[in-house]
């Protein structure tokens, strides 16, 4: 039961970092990306808020079937998942709210609240990590936020057609950035952070040669990724625990969830595949 609840609960984070991290990319890039923001919103339009449900199950499943765990953790990172919490709030709140008003005064407010939150979104994740791995929060902060930008400049390249400079000139510098500061956030345990900087720096160098050959499915697969340096690095360095004892009847459940869930996914994005061409509601 145990090896079942943790797959459960390393696929929804995973999925949440895979889908959601495009996103939280394109938002912390917005000023960057066309001066059509109504545009550049579209690219993530259909897909932010079913991407959301991802973290939503992770946080719920990881209560339900390790309660213990779920104490301890929060219990180190509460700050930065404070932080997490607030951001996301304020980054939907700009999302959302960008559109309902009139004037380039209230637009501009809240796209800076979209990119602010954002930003404060990617950070937390790297800060609350940091923690984790012994704290080197600072550190982390900085691959996590890396590696969320260039996943989110890869996406929208490929939702937008265009901005395919901004990706390129990111790759390296997450590279340069990102992977030193992995390895320095875990330098108290080099042998465990090791293995996780040479597999980043590996998918970075992928994503680079990819968008420089114009392969932007391939690129967007790498950082995909790459972006995944960031749970898999949580999930090495969480305490042991045992699920709990009901935890059979929650697994059964979400594992009868789970194809309707994925399935939802992919029709959302298989329908949403194409180039964006206009704005959206937001």
């Amino acid at each position: 039961m145990d090896t079942l609840a943790y797959a459960l609960l390393g696929f929804f984070g995973v999925g949440y970092f895979v889908l959601g991290g495009a996103d939280i990319g394109v938002g912390m890039l917005l000023p960057f990306l066309g001066r059509d923001r109504r545009l550049t919103l579209a690219a993530i339009a259909p897909f932010f808020l079913g991407n959301e449900v991802w973290l939503v199950a992770t946080g719920g499943l990881l209560t339900a079937l390790f309660p213990g765990l779920e104490a301890e953790v929060f219990g180190r990172i509460w700050g930065a998942l404070v932080v997490l919490i607030a951001a996301w709030i304020v980054r939907d709140m700009g999302l959302w709210l960008r559109g309902r008003g009139d004037g380039a005064a209230w637009r501009t407010f809240w796209d800076g609240a979209t990119v602010a939150g954002s930003w404060a979104v990617a950070a937390s994740w790297g800060v609350a990590v940091g923690l984790l791995m012994g704290g080197g929060a600072p550190l982390f902060a900085v691959t996590s936020c890396g590696v969320f930008a260039l996943h989110g400049a890869v996406f929208a390249a490929l939702r937008l057609g265009t901005h395919t400079p901004l990706a390129r000139r990111l790759a390296p510098v997450a590279l340069v950035t990102g992977v030193p500061c992995a390895l320095g956030a875990g330098a108290g345990h080099l042998g465990r952070t090791a293995p996780y900087a040479a597999g980043l720096a590996l998918l970075l160098v992928l994503a680079w040669a990819a968008l420089g050959a114009r392969r932007y499915g391939a690129a967007l697969a790498s950082s995909g990724l790459a972006i995944l340096v960031v749970p898999l690095l949580a999930a090495v360095n969480l305490p042991d625990a045992t699920a709990a004892e009901d935890a059979g009847l929650t697994v059964t459940v979400a594992f009868v969830m789970l194809p309707l869930l994925v399935a939802a996914q992919a029709w959302v994005w298989w329908t949403f595949r194409g180039r964006v061409d206009g704005p959206s509601y937001l």
